[in-house]
């Protein structure tokens, strides 16, 4: 039996791993196998890629493992098949965002979702783009913000709680562009110290009472974003010193997967913090 190692992990998902349940095989991709655990999903990840709140990032370039392996879990290993991945000496990090006092510049963020090409979210926040010349889905991503910004204005909650968490499973992909502008939304409370406002509490309880109406993957994501539980370029973005340094860390995530969650967050500090910072 070969044994590889799980070199970086989080506290979220070694937490999962001590509960000792029974596993399966989710779904396989390049560079990640995800498991599935007492109906949570964790993301076993090859070397050097980006650790996320599900992360077990091992010492392997690729995955012999299809649909069919057999995984069994113990106090200290994954097995799957031939393969055992010892998760004993795994460096651990904390997933969940705290408070801080640091400030993010908006112009830094607007300028790294400049940095992108032309991909999913950053056409709406980019001036020069004629949305009438672009996918459906954008189109109708965009009225969905603009009419959260328009009801936030006017202190109708509710409709703008309705139209901004309608971005549920909006978009292509492994992980839906609305689904990741919406976890960016949720880590722009947490820097702009708002997690206590009404707004932000009707929110996350819409989100959550809509997570079925995305995937299973998505759906992780988001949950563990509504406890506050992040990917490394989120947790480090009151460090990044550039916009180069912010899109050259978040284009990581993913294909767009990071530059929807630029997005959110820089919906959110330019544009729904100001207004909420007013009613306080």
């Amino acid at each position: 039996m070969e044994t590889k190692y799980i070199i970086n992990s989080t506290n979220y998902a070694i937490d999962i791993l001590n509960l000792n349940m029974s596993a399966k095989i989710h779904s396989v991709y390049e560079n990640t196998v995800n498991l599935l655990i007492n109906n949570k999903i964790l993301a076993l990840q090859t070397y050097n890629t980006v650790i996320s709140p599900i992360s077990l990032i091992t010492n392997a370039n690729f995955f012999n493992v299809n649909l069919n392996s057999k995984v069994h879990i113990n106090d200290s290993c994954i097995f799957i098949d031939d393969f055992t991945f010892d998760y004993s000496r795994a460096k651990i990090i904390d997933s969940k965002m705290h408070k801080n006092t640091f400030k993010i510049s908006c112009d830094m963020l607007r300028n790294a979702i400049n940095k992108a090409d032309f991909c999913s979210f950053n056409t709406i926040f980019l001036s020069n783009i004629d949305m009438q010349n672009n996918f459906l889905i954008l189109n109708a991503a965009k009225n969905k913000i603009d009419n959260c910004t328009y009801e936030i204005l006017n202190k109708n909650y509710e409709n703008a709680v309705n139209a901004l968490s309608s971005l549920i499973g909006l978009g292509i992909g492994l992980t839906p562009s609305g689904d990741d502008f919406l976890c960016g939304v949720l880590a722009g409370f947490i820097f702009d110290n708002l997690e206590k406002h009404i707004f932000v509490k009707m929110l996350k309880k819409q989100i959550k009472n809509n997570l079925q109406n995305t995937n299973d993957i998505s759906r992780t994501f988001l949950s563990c974003a509504l406890d506050d539980n992040f990917s490394s370029p989120v947790l480090n973005l009151p460090y990044f010193k550039s916009s180069d340094e912010i899109y050259n860390n978040f284009k990581k995530i993913g294909h767009s997967s990071g530059i929807d969650t630029i997005c959110g967050i820089y919906y959110c500090l330019n544009t729904i913090s100001p207004i909420l910072k007013k009613d306080a």
